[in-house]
């Protein structure tokens, strides 16, 4: 039986219409597409503008599905992520100003605060956004003796009956009986909340090395750079009331603030799995000079 044979222009018809398919499909992949790129690296936060940013044209088929394409979509709108030189701006990483940047960041029941810090404080401005601290507080009997006097004054109250004896060097002695003996009144520390979230650290704030081969240019940059060393940096801090002492319970972000305003805060950076702490102890540095002071063999 002779076969069949095919005539050569059915197989011209399915190659064409294979072709014109393949051109149709690469054709809408590699179709050059305008999108925002960001122009420089943006911090969280920022309010984007038209100079932030920039046009290019990549092929359609690498574009995301929610990548902003027009000037016209950036007016009030600020970014909640990050974005490096050359990423996408999509509208996934865009907000409203009122609720984007740190505001988006923080959960229910945490606020954002700022406190001042210098070199010594803020850990050598090793610092970055999205590590967490402990924060040591500090107190001098003398500072707060100068404040609540100062709040008197401004109020136009006088001192309560022994408010001076409070802060005395030195305990009036009773009248008979036997002495009773006093704490010593000098500046205490004590470990007051940890596991806080560091939100935002300057950019002139922190610690960078350059390599040998930097030019002076650079050198001269990170030189004054290093001379503003004071700063201010803000945490992510809980607002659930904490108990600092049997019977004392005070609301962290308060007590920050008090410290940071009255006090001395010094700030020490948690191990990336977080820190647990059995007990916390406060020091009292009269207690430590009388200790070390005291005579061997007492």
């Amino acid at each position: 039986m002779e076969s069949k044979k095919r005539s050569p222009l059915i197989v011209i018809v399915f190659a064409l219409v294979i072709g014109v398919a393949v051109i149709a499909l690469l054709a809408g992949t590699i179709r050059p597409m305008p999108v925002l790129v960001a122009k420089s690296a943006l911090a969280p936060g920022t309010l984007l503008t038209a100079d932030l940013v920039e046009t290019v044209s990549i092929p359609a088929g690498g574009v995301p599905k929610d990548a902003v394409t027009s000037l016209d979509a950036l007016p009030g709108k600020m970014l909640t992520v990050g974005r490096a030189k050359g990423d996408f701006i999509t509208t996934s990483v865009l907000g409203e100003t009122a609720a984007s940047g740190i505001p988006s960041q923080l959960a229910p029941g945490h606020v954002a605060v700022a406190i001042k810090v210098n070199l010594s404080s803020g850990v050598a401005g090793l610092l970055r956004e999205g590590q967490t601290v402990t924060v040591i507080g500090m107190l001098s009997p003398d500072l707060v003796k100068n404040v609540f006097a100062a709040a008197s004054s401004a109020a136009g109250i006088s001192a309560p009956s022994g408010a001076a004896d409070l802060y005395a060097a030195t305990p009036a002695a009773p009248a008979s009986g036997t002495p009773t003996p006093e704490p010593v009144q000098a500046p205490v520390a004590r470990i007051a909340v940890t596991g806080l979230r560091v939100l935002l650290v300057p950019q002139t704030f922190r610690y960078q090395e350059l390599p040998p081969s930097s030019s002076s240019n650079e050198q001269m940059f990170a030189s004054a750079q290093s001379t503003n060393s004071n700063s201010v940096i803000v945490l992510d801090i809980p607002t659930q009331p904490v108990e600092l002492a049997p019977g004392l319970f005070v609301n962290p972000a308060t007590l920050i603030a008090a410290l940071d305003e009255y006090g001395k805060i010094h700030l020490a950076l948690e191990p990336a799995d977080g820190l647990a702490i059995d007990q916390v102890l406060t020091l009292n540095l009269g207690d430590l000079y009388t200790t070390i002071n005291k005579p061997q063999g007492q």
